[in-house]
């Protein structure tokens, strides 16, 4: 007569950890695609804020001189979350800075003593996020103020009223790059895994 056995075998067991593994994993990457969207959606909601606010200062005052992380942060244009502990630090949802400057608006920079403009630069960024906001409708409205979008490694505000786009700078009638900028030109453009850099300029 065989006696009855309680318990599971080692080979029963081993299956379920495999399972439970799985499982896990399978977890961990969802909970890391969701937690990357929403960084990159609270990026674009910040500069959204500080566009709208820092544009219709601009409309008042006709001039973005000596506009910097500081004077943004007095003028109430900086989502509270944004601001560090040391006067004009301010950092994004990746980690990395945030500068906020009054920018030329004509090719030759004949108005950089009188800036016309302002550049929002998001640096650290992952490059899923560089490709995410290099290729989002931000230029919905005739009417819109941006000026261009610059991403890659080492972006920079060099970005003027009427530019016609290079293969990493989108502007709103582009002849090389226009906004939106196509997906395949922005993954080009960020190549630079998780030190990408954008550029975002308004008038």
């Amino acid at each position: 007569m065989k006696e009855n056995q309680s318990g599971r075998s080692m080979l029963e067991m081993l299956g379920v950890l495999s399972i439970i593994g799985v499982i896990s994993v399978g977890g961990i990457a969802g909970y890391s695609r969701m937690t990357e969207r929403y960084k990159i959606n609270t990026c674009m909601q910040q500069i959204n804020i500080i566009a709208a606010k820092l544009s219709a200062i601009g409309a008042q005052t006709n001039s973005y001189g000596g506009l910097d992380n500081e004077s943004a942060v007095k003028f109430n244009a900086v989502p509270y979350e944004m601001v560090g502990s040391s006067a004009g630090t301010l950092t994004n949802p990746f980690g990395g800075s945030v500068n906020i400057v009054g920018s030329f608006l004509l090719e030759d920079k004949s108005d950089a003593s009188h800036p016309q403009a302002y550049a929002i630069k998001y640096s650290g960024l992952s490059q899923e996020a560089c490709i995410s906001l290099a290729s989002s409708s931000w230029n919905k409205s005739k009417s819109s103020s941006l000026l261009g979008i610059g991403v890659g490694a080492d972006a920079d505000a060099s970005i003027f009223q009427g530019c016609p786009g290079t293969s990493s700078v989108a502007c709103p009638d582009g002849s090389v790059t226009s906004l939106p900028m196509d997906i395949s030109k922005a993954r080009i453009a960020c190549n630079c895994k998780d030190n990408c850099v954008l550029v975002m300029k308004f008038f």
